[in-house]
């Protein structure tokens, strides 16, 4: 049984369980797998995480040295792709808590408010406060749409 992460061209996420890789391509190419909330054949898997399951009688796979060169950058089309999937994940996953971002994560840091994840909007001076007073946050960069 394999699992993948699916995306339809509306954005919405979901899982797909097949049998095997062959029988997900085989279903794919010719459009059987659909989206549950628009219907939308549509699909596209995005990258995930793996698991691998080692038998207890068998020793752990030796680390891999360092000697790897490291990935070429992506493309600026590739990082589009990315920045957009990254948007969509917090649109689904964190609150929006809009202008009042700053304040909200101060209040979560110092305990004040319940530790949840969020986002919003803020100033580039609020930002540097936030920085200054050791509030975890990151900036994210708005994904162009026009191109």
């Amino acid at each position: 049984m394999v699992i993948y992460n699916l995306l339809c061209k509306k954005k919405h996420n979901f899982e797909g369980w097949f049998p095997s890789f062959e029988e997900y391509q085989k279903q794919a190419e010719q459009n059987l797998i659909s989206c549950p909330t628009c219907g939308t054949t549509k699909v596209e898997k995005v990258p995930h995480a793996c698991a691998v399951h080692v038998k207890k009688e068998q020793p752990a796979p030796p680390a891999k040295t360092a000697s790897r060169t490291p990935p070429a950058p992506p493309s600026p089309a590739e990082f589009k792709e990315m920045l957009l999937k990254v948007h969509h994940y917090v649109k689904q996953n964190f609150e929006d808590v809009g202008p009042r971002f700053a304040d909200e994560a101060r209040q979560i840091h110092r305990g004040k408010a319940e530790e949840r994840p969020i986002h919003g909007t803020a100033t580039a001076g609020e930002a540097a406060e936030l920085a200054d007073e050791g509030v975890p946050h990151v900036v994210l960069p708005k994904p162009d749409l026009d191109s």
